[in-house]
C-alpha cells in the first residue's frame, strides 16, 4: 500500500510539473492536476495542501535530495555541478516557477534550500575569519552567497539557458563569485586613454 501511495504522489508531482511547463503556475488548478493524473480531487489533498506545497516538494525530490547527500559527503563541487544539471534537465519548468512571486515564491523556497545546503558545508568546514571585517559573520556570509546563487540560477535560466550549458553556467557563477568588479576593471587601459 505504501508503494502505491508513493507512486500516486510522484504522479501528481510529475503532472504538476508538465502542466506548469505548458500553462504556467498561476493558471493551473488542482482539478487540472488531478484530471491529468487520473485521480479524484480529494486524492490530491491526501498528499499536498496546495500547489505551492507541490512546488516545494518537487524542489526537494528532484534537486536537493541528491544535492544534499553529496554535500553531506563533503563533495561540495560535485553538489554545485549537480544543482546546475538538475535545473538544466527541467529548464522550462524552472523558468515558469521562477515567475511565482510574493509569499511562497519559488525564489524564497530555493533560497531556503540553498542556505541549508551551505550550512551543511560550513558545519564540517568552518569559515576562515575575515580580518578587519567583524560585522561579517557566518549567517551574513551564507545569506549573501545563497542570494547570489539563486539570482545566478535565475539569470541563467531566464536569459541564457539556450546559449550556455549547465557546466558553463556553473563556471561563470564561480568566476563571478571569486572576483569583485574592482578586480575586473582595466584601469591601465582607461589611464592610457586620458
Amino acid at each position: 500500500m505504501e508503494r502505491k501511495s508513493e507512486l500516486t504522489k510522484a504522479l501528481l508531482g510529475e503532472k504538476f510539473k508538465e502542466l506548469v511547463a505548458k500553462k504556467g503556475f498561476e493558471k493551473l488548478t488542482i482539478k487540472m492536476i488531478t484530471d491529468a493524473a487520473g485521480v479524484i480531487r480529494p486524492t490530491f489533498y491526501n498528499y499536498f495542501q496546495d500547489k505551492y506545497e507541490v512546488m516545494e516538494w518537487l524542489l526537494w525530490e528532484d534537486v536537493f535530495k541528491e544535492v544534499s547527500k553529496l554535500m553531506e559527503q563533503e563533495r561540495g563541487m560535485e553538489s554545485l555541478k549537480l544543482l546546475f544539471r538538475k535545473f538544466e534537465e527541467d529548464k522550462t519548468y524552472y523558468e515558469k516557477v521562477f515567475e511565482v512571486t510574493g509569499q511562497n515564491s519559488f525564489e524564497e523556497m530555493l533560497y531556503g534550500r540553498i542556505f541549508n545546503m551551505e550550512e551543511i558545508l560550513v558545519k564540517n568546514h568552518p569559515l576562515k575569519h575575515v580580518r578587519g571585517m567583524p560585522h561579517v559573520d557566518e549567517k551574513i556570509f551564507l545569506e549573501f552567497h545563497a542570494i547570489s546563487l539563486v539570482n545566478g540560477l535565475k539569470y541563467w535560466l531566464i536569459r541564457e539557458s539556450k546559449n550556455i550549458s549547465s557546466g558553463e553556467a556553473m563556471e561563470f557563477y564561480r568566476y563571478m563569485m571569486s572576483h569583485s568588479i574592482l578586480d575586473l576593471l582595466d584601469i591601465e587601459k582607461t589611464e592610457k586613454k586620458k
